[in-house]
């Protein structure tokens, strides 16, 4: 079930056949022949394009943006599945090992570092023999370490043999250390940076290994981290991110008729706030504070013309995106 406390169908492949858009036609055109519990709909419904009109109990579409927006999310959060797993591989292994021998058994394909300065030591050493970098940061990073880091990163990447990958959360476009990387990383042709307002996981992927935090404790500045090494795992963590920066939005060079970075802001938090988010939701996964949630929220509302977010949401739907400049 989701959200709305709909059946949310097994992942598959995506498809419709010709039936099917015949069919989500009648449906969109309003036949009158055609009632809620059609069997003929049922591969619409899994895809998310038709459901039940709650007061008239007959089959109605949704817009199809909302609907690739869903079918996204739903993609995303079997991502986030499937990384949970990996994350359990080092303590399943390890029970087994430890109730055969009593001793840790270590292949060497996935193990977990515990100290930040042999996390530093295996990414150096890793980024000095790549050729590609992909990295996701959740969370606010320091500014004077930053610094440090832009100035390695962008010596690096002028002298050429490797490209950059960061993706981060659309906060960070409000951040200078973050803004400044990004765009003194880009400027060298090397690198792009993307923000996004999905959860992703926090990590480095490079040629030889991947860096996963462990989340079992919590993200901190000094929390564990899983070290992937097996070639058949990097390449499926590569996929799976690859899933997460599609989705993103491009940040140096900016898209002449994109959206500016508060409008990106902006549109996270209502794309939350429809969802169902709670404030304290928002305000962890876009890594923003509270006060910064509530004057953004006070600006929209006043764009908006609403004077609480029920009347927010409301105006959202009737003005569509160009409420928010989207």
């Amino acid at each position: 079930m989701d959200e709305r406390g709909e059946e949310v169908p097994e992942t598959g492949d995506l498809s419709l056949s010709e039936a099917d858009v015949r069919l989500y036609w009648e449906v969109r055109r309003g036949d009158d022949d055609l009632k809620a519990d059609d069997p003929r709909l049922e591969n619409l419904r899994s895809v998310g394009v038709v459901f039940t009109e709650p007061l008239t109990d007959r089959p109605g579409t949704r817009p199809l943006p909302h609907v690739e927006r869903e079918l996204i999310r739903r993609e995303l959060d079997e991502v986030e599945r499937r990384l949970r797993r990996i994350r359990r591989i080092p303590s399943v292994l390890g029970a087994l090992d430890r109730s055969v021998s009593g001793s840790r058994f270590d292949t060497g394909a996935v193990e977990i570092v515990k100290t930040p300065a042999a996390v530093h030591h295996l990414l150096h050493n890793a980024i000095e023999t790549s050729t590609a970098v992909w990295s996701s940061q959740t969370r606010p990073r320091h500014a004077e370490r930053m610094a440090a880091s832009t100035v390695r990163d962008v010596a690096l990447l002028r002298r050429g043999g490797v490209r950059y990958r960061d993706l981060y959360p659309a906060s960070a476009r409000t951040r200078a250390p973050e803004t400044d990387h990004a765009r003194r990383t880009a400027e060298t042709g090397a690198a792009e940076s993307r923000t996004s307002s999905r959860r992703f996981p926090r990590m480095i992927i490079t040629d030889t290994l991947g860096l996963i935090s462990d989340r079992r404790v919590g993200e901190g500045s000094g929390e564990p981290a899983i070290v992937v090494r097996d070639p058949a795992l990097l390449a499926w963590l590569r996929e799976e991110y690859e899933l997460h920066w599609e989705a993103s939005d491009r940040w140096f060079p900016a898209p002449a008729d994109g959206p500016g970075d508060r409008e990106l802001v902006e549109r996270d938090i209502l794309r939350m706030l429809s969802e169902g988010s709670t404030r304290e939701a928002i305000t962890r996964t876009l890594a923003i504070s509270p006060r910064t949630y509530t004057t953004y929220m006070a600006a929209l509302r006043d764009r908006l013309g609403a004077r609480t977010n029920e009347q927010l949401m409301y105006e959202l739907g009737r003005q569509g995106r160009a409420a928010v400049g989207g």
